[in-house]
């Protein structure tokens, strides 16, 4: 079973926290302290969480590195997903009380069902929650946990999503006629000049660029060295404005990645549009590592800022804003770019997709099947 993070990339709430790099070692002494609880294993020496070293041990000082380390394997994000689907499993422990932690066949399936009739979950939740507990098996015992990829528990997962199938995808496209409505909203005059061009600017790259929220916003506190600064937006030249994204979902090793706007005739002017932003920046007298998008009182983003702006910017707009979140620039631009005629091979690129999980983001409208139908019997469009 690979590994799904627990929440989405579209999480609405605002999950402030501490910085992306002391994460793991905030959670070190908890993983640690589960270890010593972890029942027999052949061979504890597999796992560094479980070894049992002095305090004064000269190879303390390296392990406890090497234990921040391997925690860091995983995105800040993604350990906080699964150290709730850990605590989850010690409350079930608790409840049904079972000596804490318990990876038997009986209790692993025992808790799919418990997670199911018990906390009514999507099974798309319950396979993040196995996630997490496969993670932490990972560490303590330094393998997967073979009850977890069991074929019994294969097919428990399987039953229950015949019995419950996952609700459809409800959020509806941000396409290029929503984003120029918004933006026209926009430029007439929203909130404060400041909120308006920031929003503005983040609109067209969210659209563009086929942004997921993550690459625009904050989650946690600001860190430079992974989050939108100043100097990350840039002027190549007279045609052309690059946003250099420096992490992703599909790049937790960091290597970045750069997205292109180009100074195209739109009634909408997104290269114009930048390039004011830009300027206004610079005016401001930032520094580089300074945040790019700024709220009001120069705090940086939010998810929660940027959700709340969106919507109130539609319902502004005549777009009832129910159906619409963050992510709708992402499923908006690949419904776009497919209605165009751009290949599954080009969407994927665009969006950086690492799979062919961009095709569940296509939305078709009554036009356009009306068009397809129109082409099958032979009238022309």
């Amino acid at each position: 079973m690979s590994d799904i993070e627990l929440f989405p990339d579209d999480n609405e709430f605002d999950t402030t926290g501490p910085p992306a790099s002391s994460v793991a070692s905030l959670r070190l002494p908890e993983i640690q302290n589960a270890g010593t609880r972890g029942g027999s294993s052949p061979n504890p020496s597999t796992s560094l969480f479980r070894a049992d070293i002095p305090i004064n041990h000269p190879l303390r000082p390296l392990l406890e590195a090497s234990l921040n380390s391997i925690l860091q394997a995983v995105s800040p994000r993604t350990l906080q997903s699964y150290l709730t689907a850990w605590r989850c499993f010690k409350a079930f422990h608790s409840t049904y009380n079972l000596p804490f932690p318990d990876f038997s066949l009986l209790a692993i399936t025992s808790f799919i069902s418990h997670l199911n009739i018990n906390k009514n979950l999507q099974i798309s939740s319950i396979k993040g929650y196995l996630s997490g507990i496969q993670f932490f098996h990972k560490l303590l015992y330094g393998s997967p946990s073979p009850q977890i990829a069991n074929s019994q528990t294969s097919l428990l997962i399987k039953g229950i999503q015949r019995s419950h199938p996952t609700r459809p995808d409800t959020r509806q496209p941000i396409t290029l006629q929503i984003l120029t409505k918004c933006i026209s909203t926009l430029r007439r005059g929203y909130h404060s000049i400041h909120t308006a061009h920031t929003l503005d600017a983040m609109f067209i790259l969210a659209f563009f660029g086929f942004l997921r929220c993550s690459e625009l916003t904050i989650t946690s506190s600001f860190n430079p060295n992974t989050h939108p600064t100043i100097s990350d937006l840039t002027v190549l030249d007279d045609e052309t404005i690059s946003y250099f994204i420096k992490q992703s979902k599909t790049d937790q090793t960091r290597k970045g990645h750069f997205i292109f706007i180009f100074n195209l005739q739109s009634p909408i002017l997104p290269y114009q549009a930048l390039l004011a932003f830009i300027q206004l920046k610079k005016s401001q007298s930032k520094l580089p590592s300074d945040p790019l998008f700024t709220d009001d009182s120069n705090r940086p983003v939010t998810r929660f800022w940027f959700q709340k702006h969106l919507k109130s910017v539609l319902l502004l707009s005549g777009i009832p804003p129910d159906n619409f979140s963050s992510h709708s620039f992402r499923i908006g631009a690949a419904t776009t770019a497919a209605q165009k005629g751009l290949s599954q091979q080009q969407i994927q690129a665009l969006g950086r997709w690492s799979s062919e999980a961009f095709k569940s983001y296509i939305r078709s409208d009554r036009s356009h099947i009306k068009e397809a139908q129109r082409t099958l019997i032979g009238q022309p469009l």
